[in-house]
């Protein structure tokens, strides 16, 4: 769990910094890992607005060469925590309203920060050396083979095939 104590903090500014494991990041730690966490808080009297920036090294699958590779991501996100009576208001400044009470001693910040990561992640993850391997556009036989290989092309590779190679020739008879 990331949390920040509030209990000892005056109103201003405060920055907070985090270098927690995937755990207790709430993410996967077979993709994440070199996670650090920087936090602005602007307390005031019943307020507190996070300013959150997450970075961290994930390790994608690439979707061209199904190879793994790792690419570091970033991404930041605003909340503010403040009276439940705000809570649902939008505002300019912030993202999302969370409850905060009088009596709240730490914020908990593991399901933004998780969130944070994962909206980060590509969703179109090509890894740099794939970039510019050229993509294949036709599959199967050359009209060439084709012609050449008709008996072989009727010919079923798994002899389950036959009962359907039987229908279509029933159909082409009929």
């Amino acid at each position: 769990m990331l949390t920040v104590d509030i209990a000892s903090l005056s109103p201003g500014i405060h920055h907070v910094e985090f270098a927690p494991t995937a755990e207790e990041a709430g993410v996967d730690p077979a993709t994440f890992r070199d996670i650090r966490i920087e936090a602005e808080l602007q307390y005031h009297r019943d307020r507190i607005l996070v300013k959150l920036q997450a970075a961290a090294t994930a390790t994608l699958t690439c979707d061209r060469t199904l190879k793994e590779y790792e690419q570091p991501v970033a991404d930041s996100y605003n909340l503010l925590f403040g009276p439940p009576e705000m809570v649902g208001q939008e505002g300019e400044a912030f993202e999302e309203v969370r409850p905060l009470s009088p009596s709240d001693n730490e914020l908990d910040l593991t399901d933004v920060v998780r969130d944070t990561l994962l909206l980060a992640l590509p969703q179109r993850r090509i890894a740099p050396e794939a970039q510019d391997e050229p993509i294949e556009k036709t599959f199967g036989a050359s009209p060439e083979e084709g012609e050449q290989d008709e008996h072989a092309q009727d010919e079923p590779v798994d002899p389950r095939w036959s009962e359907l190679k039987k229908l279509k020739d029933d159909e082409s008879e009929g």
